[in-house]
C-alpha cells in the first residue's frame, strides 16, 4: 500500500552547507520540498518540510522505517535538532503560495 509521509526538521546551529546537504539526502530518500500534483500545480512547502510517498505493509512499518532513515541522515551528518514524522494512508492536502 502507499503511504504519504510528511516530515517537518528542527536543525539546531546547523550551517547553509549542512541543510543543503540534509535536503539532498532527505531528496534521495523520497522526502522533497516540492510536493508534485497528479491534479493542479505543484506546490513549495515550507522551508522546514518535507514529503513523499512511500510503499508499505502498514503505516507503523512505513513510519518506522522513516524515521530511522531521518536518524540515519542526521547521525551521518552529524546534525542536531528534531524532527516529526507523519505517516497516513488516508489523506488529503492543500497548498498555496501567496507572494506579493
Amino acid at each position: 500500500m502507499t503511504y504519504l509521509a510528511l516530515c517537518v526538521l528542527d536543525l539546531k546551529a546547523a550551517h547553509r552547507e549542512d541543510r543543503l546537504s540534509a535536503y539532498m539526502d532527505l531528496a534521495a530518500l523520497g522526502l522533497r520540498r516540492v510536493v508534485k500534483s497528479e491534479n493542479g500545480p505543484d506546490f513549495k512547502l515550507p522551508a522546514t518540510a518535507v514529503m513523499g510517498m512511500f510503499e508499505g505493509r502498514s503505516v507503523d512499518d512505513v513510519r518506522t522505517m522513516i524515521g530511522a532513515k531521518i536518524k540515519n541522515i542526521f547521525d551521518a551528518r552529524g546534525l542536531e535538532g528534531e524532527f516529526f514524522v507523519v505517516v497516513s494512508a488516508d489523506w488529503a492536502c492543500a497548498g498555496e503560495s501567496i507572494e506579493r
